[in-house]
């Protein structure tokens, strides 16, 4: 770039000179003609950018054609002291104006414009939109993001209508804006209630119950149930004992108009409500009829000043949950002891207990394995008894059989034979006594041995 600037400088001179050095040879008038025709040839050269289309510059003072591109817009100051706005796309010839770039302000659909001008007029444009900021017209353009509200938040506005020719004038209208929804403001006159309620300061467990004015801030007012807790400190029993009641409490907003009307802050009338509640019933028991009642905290019925001017500011107590309460170190440290004590005293006397019921039980197993085993003993000797009884039936059966058999073969034997009873009664004899080793028979005389006697000696040596 310098050194082109450098070339454009000498070309004057060195073309001056050699129409000097021309001159020589040619006549004045004819010099004279070649100087006016390199003149103007100069002046074309160096002012050819004025027959040339230029790109816009910011803030600078232009000649000649400027270019404008689609979708820009540009303040054109002229040296009159007027101001133009030329939109692209455009061509312009300008003579010494200087121009200044307006700044493009855009919102997507989530968000939305204000627009501030220099009379004070302010506008709401929502998204999408885009507005060329004009330092003539505008003193301000800010995107804002649209407020989103779910199903179970609520918004409430004011607005003064009568800048849209709606409603009286000078008069600010209360708008409940329900969601889900995407809020942007009608006009420039809307602002947003914003509730300061008492809160917690921390999310600590140890804090959550201690509330503090002002502790939570919000726009978004929330209709679905909510809960909260709340520590009722040093509450003096009847028997002059300090505790701390720890409670939680459902409740639900009911009628956002009555809220607005008869309260800025519902949970310091919930904390005022139940503090008193709390204190009527621990003042009328003693620390030990405190313990034992307790369980009655969690009913409704204890709370009848939380519940009734729950429902004189629009909301609904659902149920009161008692979490449980606490003493000062010295009083606890007691109540500490005691419950050692007796949780000592109940465990030996379960333990002693547990050691009787062990050795009942074992006396229980016992007997019973005694009861068992006789039962199997007094068992097995009847069935001893029974096999014995069998085996001695069978043999009685047995003798039997065979003393018929015997009888069956006697008779068989004497009307076989033809002997007499007598006969009969020896073969028994000699047959139970065995084989005689020495045998002396001694016969009566008489024809017949029927009718003789006889006599027989039978030595078994």
């Amino acid at each position: 770039m310098a050194l082109s600037s450098f070339l454009q400088t000498l070309a004057y001179p060195l073309g001056l000179a050699s129409v000097g050095f021309a001159g020589f040879s040619v006549g004045a008038d004819r010099m004279l003609q070649i100087i006016m025709i390199v003149a103007a040839v100069g002046i074309i050269l160096r002012f050819r950018w004025i027959m040339t289309m230029q790109q816009a510059a910011h803030n600078a003072q232009m000649w000649g054609l400027i270019t404008i591109p689609q979708g820009e817009k540009w303040n054109v100051c002229l040296t009159t002291g007027q101001l133009q706005t030329v939109s692209g796309p455009d061509v312009v010839r300008v003579w010494g104006a200087t121009l200044l770039k307006l700044t493009v302000c855009s919102a997507t659909h989530a968000q939305y414009l204000t627009v501030q001008f220099v009379d004070g007029r302010s506008e709401i444009i929502p998204g999408p939109a885009q507005v060329h900021k004009d330092n003539s017209i505008h003193k301000n353009i800010t995107v804002n993001n649209a407020v989103n509200l779910t199903d179970s938040e609520v918004l409430v506005v004011y607005r003064d209508d009568s800048t849209e020719g709606h409603g009286d004038a000078d008069k600010i209208t209360r708008h409940v804006i329900n969601g889900p929804c995407l809020h942007v403001p009608k006009n420039a006159s809307e602002w947003t209630h914003e509730f300061s309620w008492h809160g917690s300061v921390s999310n600590e467990e140890a804090a959550t119950g201690r509330k503090v004015k002002n502790g939570i801030k919000f726009k978004k007012l929330r209709v679905c149930p909510e809960q909260t807790y709340f520590d009722v400190e040093n509450v003096r029993t009847k028997d002059d004992a300090l505790v701390t009641v720890k409670v939680m409490i459902f409740y639900r907003l009911k009628s956002i108009d009555t809220l607005l009307k008869e309260t800025h802050d519902p949970v310091a009338d919930f904390i005022n409500s139940v503090t008193s509640d709390v204190i009527e019933f621990v003042s009328g028991n003693s620390f030990e009829d405190f313990k034992a009642a307790s369980h009655k905290l969690n009913d409704l019925d204890v709370y009848q000043q939380l519940t009734s001017r729950a429902k004189g500011i629009g909301f609904e107590i659902t149920k009161v949950v008692f979490r449980g309460y606490g003493a000062p170190a010295r009083l606890q440290k007691m109540h500490d002891d005691a419950i050692e004590r007796r949780t000592k005293l109940a465990l030996e006397c379960e333990n002693e207990v547990q050691e009787q019921k062990m050795l009942d039980m074992k006396l229980d197993r016992q007997n019973e394995r005694l009861c068992k085993q006789r039962h199997t003993e007094a068992e097995t000797k009847e069935h001893e008894r029974a096999l014995q009884r069998a085996a001695h039936e069978a043999q009685q059966q047995e003798l039997l059989e065979q003393r018929q058999a015997q009888l069956q073969h006697l008779a068989s034997l004497k009307s076989t034979l033809v002997i007499s009873s007598e006969q009969l009664a020896s073969y028994l004899i000699a047959q139970e006594q065995g084989p005689p080793g020495k045998l002396v028979q001694i016969v009566g005389g008489g024809g017949s041995h029927s009718g003789a006697s006889s006599f027989i000696v039978q030595d078994s040596a």
